[in-house]
């Protein structure tokens, strides 16, 4: 779910984008006239902020970088012009991958930094500025709860009695490994034994993380799947400092988040490790370390995807697609519904359909392309009479037809991520019967479009709750339509938990005219986003439903308290 606000801005982001685009085509066209250069730095001023703030660190280093390069540019640092060309194409294959990458994080819901590391490079080689390594986009989810952790609270005297001599046994072991680094497995084991002490002495608490973090780095040098370099004592004293934290403050040292910097640095040792130990395999699932340092493979999947179309260009093609779809279910329909057909009035279909499979393997579904040859190459045989134009011949082709025309709309909602899924599965469960895909289609996109809607005189109201505006009285009706919406396809819990929710609105909103404490209001939000995104699992999103009810459930739950 770390995601999901970004559906809420990402139409202004991708306008911005789009509009810095065709800024910089206009200005390399045109380049004594530097007005669209320092427009687009302008937007990406506004781009890089709003990412900033939804946390995305990687695609808001990417912008920052774009940004940096255009007003190298317009300083004129950058000035031969083999340099500006070269700049030109980084900057616009940026510009190009930033929208797909962003597709990514709000689809796939995971990030994939290190696919960014070359243009994000390219680009600070053209200023003059070093490379960075690959451990500066390593940006792990911390807020991530531990598996097996039992609440604990221990007297302020008591902890700190414990925390100091857990301390000083930690000591005994560091010191072992400092002095004789490549005989240091007695020390190793030592500071092994306190980091489960610690567990059991802190709990839930935050600061728990480093202690179980650090368990699987021990157990990765134990195990010789990790160097004992000077970067990984020097982790190890810095959770000497946490430790002494606890002896100093107690109990309020718990009430503090986990050393960010540290226990990132612990995941990086861990992320790198080559053992199997247990503790490393459950650190490494529960912070989900694969993401960030995928196979080569993986990342040039992804930066292929990444540099392909974007959505938006990909619904333009779609849409064209589309009309032919249509103009060869009118020519069928005719020819089916005539009391005495020629087949000649086919001929027409066979170059069509070739030139719509041609454009198919274009946009990356080789299987859909091959489907469509075949049904040119079956309509070929029809009208040369090798083949029967009784109808069963025809609503054959026809079926094949709805069935690319089902992969479509799939690929219009998630562009080049559908791609790997359409071809794994051409003729997924989704899609069972063309006709029940199509209108699955439709009623998706209309209750997003209702969902939409409601946002508005919600945060409306939020602003000055003393002005009742008349679209906050149509909120209601339109849960309401997309309540009825998921009780027709027989989606009941998603059902139940909207009507939850718009009943918690009419109260709180309509009746009481009250603005909710800002943790409701957050709950209120999260709840809205997950009903969102559950449908767009019925669009194709291959997230996990029932996971999205789940927390939609939680969500509700702080609502009613």
């Amino acid at each position: 779910m770390k995601y999901s606000a970004l559906t809420w801005v990402k139409t202004t982001i991708d306008e911005n984008l789009k509009q810095t685009r065709q800024a910089l085509e206009q200005f390399v066209e045109n380049q004594d006239d530097t007005a669209p250069l320092q427009q687009c730095v302008t937007w990406l001023h506004e781009i890089r902020g709003a990412l900033g703030m939804m946390e995305l660190q990687t695609a808001a280093l990417l912008v920052q970088n774009v940004e940096a390069t255009i007003t190298a540019l317009l300083a004129g640092k950058i000035s031969d012009n083999k340099g500006k060309e070269k700049a030109y194409d980084l900057l616009m294959n940026s510009l190009i991958q930033l929208p797909n990458y962003l597709d990514h994080l709000s689809i796939v819901q995971h990030d994939i930094p290190l696919a960014l590391l070359p243009l994000i490079n390219g680009l600070r080689t053209m200023r003059a500025q070093k490379a960075l390594p690959a451990n500066q986009l390593f940006t792990p989810d911390l807020t991530v709860h531990l598996p097996g952790l039992k609440p604990v609270q221990l007297p302020d005297p008591k902890l700190k009695d414990y925390a100091q001599k857990m301390r000083v046994a930690y000591h005994k072991g560091l010191g072992v490994i400092i002095k004789n680094p490549k005989q240091a497995t007695e020390g190793i084991k030592y500071v092994y034994n306190v980091m489960q002490k610690m567990q059991q002495a802190t709990g839930t608490h935050e600061v728990t993380k480093v202690w179980w973090v650090t368990e699987a780095v021990l157990e990765s040098l134990l195990l010789k799947g990790l160097e004992l370099n000077a970067n990984v004592v020097n982790a190890l004293k810095q959770v000497d400092a946490v430790i002494k934290q606890i002896v100093d403050h107690g109990n309020a040292a718990l009430r503090q988040p986990a050393p960010r910097a540290l226990l990132t640095n612990l995941l990086y040792f861990s992320a790198h490790s080559q053992t199997k130990g247990k503790q490393l395999q459950k650190v490494k699932a529960v912070f989900k370390l694969q993401d960030y340092f995928p196979s080569e493979k993986a990342l040039q999947s992804a930066r292929l995807t990444f540099s392909g179309p974007d959505i938006e260009l990909m619904k333009t093609v779609i849409t064209l697609l589309k009309d032919d779809f249509a103009r060869i279910e009118e020519t069928l329909d005719i020819f089916n519904r005539a009391d005495n057909p020629t087949v000649s009035e086919l001929t027409p279909l066979v170059t069509l359909l070739t030139d719509m499979a041609n454009t198919l393997g274009l946009l990356g579904l080789p299987t859909h392309r091959n489907s469509m040859i075949v049904q040119a190459r079956m309509i070929k045989e029809v009208i040369d009479g090798k083949r029967s134009s009784e109808l069963n011949s025809l609503l054959e082709i026809g079926n094949a037809l709805l069935k690319i025309d089902a992969a479509l709309d799939i690929l219009g909602v998630q562009g080049v991520h559908a791609r790997q899924r359409l071809q794994q599965s051409p003729d997924t469960e989704f899609f069972e019967t063309p006709q029940f895909g199509i209108i699955l289609s439709v009623v998706v996109n209309e209750a997003k479009i209702e969902l939409s809607q409601v946002i508005q005189p919600l945060v409306s109201f939020i602003n000055d709750p003393t002005q009742l505006d008349e679209t906050l009285l149509e909120v209601p009706g339109r849960l309401k339509q997309v309540e009825g919406f998921l009780s027709i396809l027989s989606h009941d819990r998603a059902s139940l938990l909207l009507r939850k929710c718009n009943q918690y609105i009419q109260r709180v909103f309509i009746k009481e005219k009250t603005v909710p404490e800002e943790a409701k209001l957050k709950a209120l939000a999260d709840t809205l986003i997950s009903i969102e995104l559950y449908l767009d699992t019925l669009a194709g999103n291959p997230m996990d439903a029932d996971d999205i009810l789940n927390t939609t459930q939680k969500r509700l739950a702080l609502l009613t308290k």
